[in-house]
């Protein structure tokens, strides 16, 4: 077994006399960087970096590599059940693996989650996704190869999800809250509790009437000082009265705090919870007396020198006497911890039953609705063809008219997560296929001219303005490129751009800007100017703020100039304006907070809440004077809108895509 290594530059380790024993570790061999584990058996899984890994733990300290699965994208956490794994992957959706053949895991199934999806639980037939800022997302797994999309439960920002007898308990991250909802009827989930946590919440688990919560960042405290990266711990909260979580006790880690790797969770069997807190490591709490809960041991991953960190542990699972950790950056360790660890039994729950769909439940007067089988993300209109990027059903050209209709259908190589429109040519983002550039010909029909892959990511939007010279696009959460697509048959990456914050979706404007500016509109560092007009592109700077921007805004040409919505209100920009935009004059609506993604058609603006599932169109004849026209409530989650003969056309994710009557 070793120790952490000797490195002089390494900070000091956790104090035992406050946090318990140091355990010791070693490395599983065969087994690249992880950030989750699971064992169920004498099986022990684990994922990281788009890896699936199944290893044998007959000999719980010596672990053996039976099988690995790659692709997977951006993996995040995982669930095991009934011989399928179950595996979030953040922009990259839900993986279902087959591991009932341990040496060959096998690819189910994929399904298009509506936002990043981060927390995964499954009861029953049914999983439930914790998916950030757009709450719990809960999908039918009955057929494990063909999910569908069943409803979803707006949160403030759902990390982590765990269930049991139709309640369901979320780590609500930047609230710094624990909240429990009633799932028994699982197309009308609904909060029923919630509890203060004194940290970030994430992950966590049940025991009888006991709730554990991981949390972390910052605690409640009103003073910064005394709040700043103290909200690091367990809380244990007692739930046999789901509606009034009562809270029982807590321990604290060490203070700390740092934006990246910041997830933590938490695993109880027999008297010990152990808590992974990432770049803390892991700690052992002894919970024999629940109201005095005790930190008894910890254990620190390999101090990664040109990180200047110490490995952070992803997550833990827990065997006969041992802890598996998941160290983000190095890879799988054995953590010896003989009395402390033993197998969670996971205990009884009773399976949810899924009623039938009313007819009446996704109906909405307002629309004709045009329903294909996958997520409807976004629209580009050609005339009277809206070309819709329907996910795993590939692309559909519908017609517009009295009622949508199909008149054509693409399936692309990957799942169509977007496509815009230019000339006779589409522009699709296929994910992990890439970009794809097609020319459309007589009958609708497609061909296929070129297509461009980034290796080890998968493409999510693009567009290619006209004259269609460059395309921008962004691949998974934060990076963005520009392809030089003169040449269609040959499209050649020729910039990349990563800055702060992530993209969820819309977020590029399909409109060149004084003949040489793309735009991409980033959630936290505003609108970032691209000047194409030399021999290569590059960043001409940003619209930058005091106040940063949100992942709830966006922007879209109006006429020549950007227009944005920031803090509730709308901006007009000229092109590579540098200035704040707090300082440019503002534009807004009484008694309105604007929001969402903004498309403009002719004297309407359209704003579009992907989270919030609601749409609002403007009368914009007077941008200083927006008025309100009409409001749409949604049961999908809407994309960017278009516009068709003064009616509203909107891809409305598992709705389908909708058409103002």
């Amino acid at each position: 077994m070793s120790t952490l290594p000797a490195q002089e530059s390494r900070p000091p380790g956790h104090n035992e006399s406050l946090y318990g024993k140091r355990l010791s570790y070693h490395k599983v061999e065969g087994v690249g960087p992880c950030i989750a584990a699971e064992v169920v058996g004498n099986r022990l899984y684990a994922i990281g970096q788009g890896n699936f890994y199944v290893l044998d733990i007959t000999t719980p300290a010596k672990p053996k590599l039976l099988g690995k699965l790659s692709g997977l994208g951006t993996t995040r956490q995982l669930f095991v059940k009934d011989n399928i794994a179950y595996v979030t992957a953040r922009q990259d959706g839900l993986w279902l693996v087959d591991v009932s053949g341990a040496a060959k895991p096998a690819l189910i199934s994929h399904y298009d989650t509506v936002e990043m999806a981060t927390g995964i639980w499954v009861s029953g037939g049914l999983a439930f996704i914790a998916t950030r800022c757009y709450g719990v997302e809960v999908v039918d797994v009955s057929n494990p190869r063909q999910v569908r999309h069943v409803s979803t439960l707006k949160t403030g920002e759902a990390q982590s999800c765990w269930a049991k007898d139709g309640l369901l308990y979320i780590g609500d991250w930047a609230p710094r809250k624990l909240l429990v909802a009633d799932v028994k009827n699982p197309r009308q989930p609904a909060l029923v509790g919630e509890a203060p946590l004194d940290g970030y919440g994430d992950g966590g688990c049940l025991r009888g009437r006991f709730c554990f919560a991981a949390t972390g960042h910052h605690s409640r405290a009103r003073n910064k000082e005394e709040a700043e990266g103290k909200g690091h711990g367990l809380e244990i909260f007692d739930v046999s009265k789901p509606t009034q979580p009562v809270f029982v006790s807590r321990v604290k880690f060490p203070v700390h705090y740092s934006i990246f790797n910041d997830m933590w969770s938490a695993r109880v069997a027999g008297e010990h919870c152990v808590a992974a807190d990432t770049n803390n490591g892991l700690f052992v709490v002894n919970i024999r007396d629940i109201a005095k809960p005790a930190i008894v041991a910890h254990a620190q991953l390999p101090y990664v020198a040109q990180r200047q960190m110490f490995d952070p542990v992803g997550g833990v699972a827990l065997g006969d006497g041992i802890i598996y950790a998941a160290g983000i950056y190095t890879g799988l360790y054995v953590v010896p911890a003989p009395g402390m660890a033993q197998p969670v039994v996971p205990e009884p729950d009773q399976p949810l039953m899924l009623p039938p769909l009313s007819e009446t439940a996704t109906a909405n007067p307002d629309f004709r609705v045009y329903r294909p089988e996958g997520q409807v993300s976004a629209v580009a209109i050609q005339g009277d063809i809206a070309w819709t990027a329907c996910g795993a059903d590939g692309l559909h050209g519908v017609k517009l008219g009295d009622e949508p209709r199909r008149a054509a259908v693409h399936r692309g190589k990957g799942e169509i997560c977007y496509v815009s429109y230019t000339g006779n040519r589409l522009y699709t983002a296929e994910g992990k296929e890439g970009m794809a550039i097609y020319e459309i010909g007589a009958d609708l029909r497609l061909t296929e001219l070129g297509r461009l892959t980034v290796p080890g990511q998968g493409v999510k939007q693009v567009v290619a303005p006209a004259p269609g010279r460059f395309a921008l696009f962004h691949c998974g959460g934060a990076t963005a490129y520009i392809a030089d697509v003169s040449d269609p048959a040959k499209p050649t990456l020729v910039f990349k751009d990563s800055q702060v914050g992530l993209f969820y979706g819309d977020q590029l404007v399909d409109k060149l800007f004084d003949n040489r500016f793309l735009v991409a509109f980033w959630q936290r560092s505003g609108p970032a100017w691209y000047d194409i007009s030399g021999a290569k592109p590059v960043l001409a700077g940003n619209t930058p703020d005091t106040t940063l921007y949100s992942w709830t805004d966006g922007a879209c040409a109006l006429g020549g100039k950007l227009l944005i919505v920031k803090r509730g209100k709308l901006f007009v920009l000229d092109p590579n304006e540098r200035r704040n935009a707090s300082d440019l004059p503002a534009h807004s609506v009484d008694g309105l907070r604007l929001v969402g993604r903004l498309s403009a058609g002719g004297n309407c603006l359209a704003l579009s809440s992907r989270h919030q599932r609601e749409v609002w169109v403007l009368d914009i004849t007077d941008i200083a004077r927006p008025r309100l026209k009409r409001h749409h409530s949604l049961f999908g989650h809407p994309g960017a809108c278009a516009f068709w003969n003064n009616r509203l056309v909107i891809p409305a994710g598992y709705q389908g895509l909708l058409v103002e009557r």
